[in-house]
């Protein structure tokens, strides 16, 4: 039986606190014409389960009053999440990613990033070469089947061709889609759950410290 490891990236791979979170904020503000506190945005992003950070942009706004088009909010958020995205910090860095190839796991990707960002991200440490298949923004042409749809993970799970594994998240939108994943189609999948902001209730929590052990405990599972 094939067994796999399909992550998300914000949030699991690399620290976006400093990048997509304030270019929430400075894009809301940029409209709103008003100071908004980074832990409201973080609030609104994490407890709606908003996987977008377009959309969670949209949603800080309207939470103030205000509506925008998506187009001018992705223009004025784009500018903004360039300026701020060296900020971001590795969580999992290349050799944790060498173990999980060593013991001859194949490694997927299934993101809300566009492209160019994730390229970006990822060619700036060095951490191309450890997937074997990946599903981002630009992957699948129709919106609506997109992450968190459960479609972006089948086409990654069929990418690899696996049997079973594992989905390591963040957020609500990363468990719904798991689940939702579930009830579409056969193939047993698991999720782990990174981080401390949202924790969603029945499943199993690590840090990336812990990660590799939390992984391996669940594949020997399935």
């Amino acid at each position: 039986m094939k067994k796999g490891i399909i992550f998300d990236v914000d949030g699991v791979i690399v620290d976006v606190s400093l990048s997509y979170h304030y270019a929430i904020k400075h894009t809301a503000e940029y409209f709103l014409k008003r100071e908004v506190d980074i832990e409201d945005v973080r609030r609104i992003k994490f407890l709606r389960g908003i996987n977008n950070d377009w959309l969670a942009t949209l949603e800080v706004i309207k939470e103030f009053g205000k509506e925008e088009s998506m187009e001018d909010i992705i223009k004025v958020f784009n500018e903004f999440y360039h300026s701020l995205r060296d900020r971001e910090v590795l969580m999992l860095d290349k050799e944790f990613f060498e173990s999980l190839r060593a013991l001859g796991y194949p490694l997927g990707i299934v993101t809300g990033r566009p492209k160019s960002d994730l390229l970006y991200l990822f060619e700036r440490h060095g951490l191309t070469p450890y997937f074997d298949a990946v599903v981002d923004e630009d992957t699948i042409p129709q919106e609506d089947l997109r992450k968190p749809h459960p479609y972006a993970l089948h086409l990654c799970v069929e990418t690899l061709e696996l049997d079973s594994g594992v989905y390591v998240g963040d957020s609500l939108a990363d468990w719904q889609m798991l689940k939702d994943y579930r009830k579409l189609y056969a193939k047993p999948f698991e999720y782990v759950h990174v981080g401390h902001r949202i924790k969603p209730v029945g499943v199993k929590v690590a840090e990336p410290d812990n990660l590799l052990v939390a992984l391996q405990e669940v594949l020997q599972t399935l």
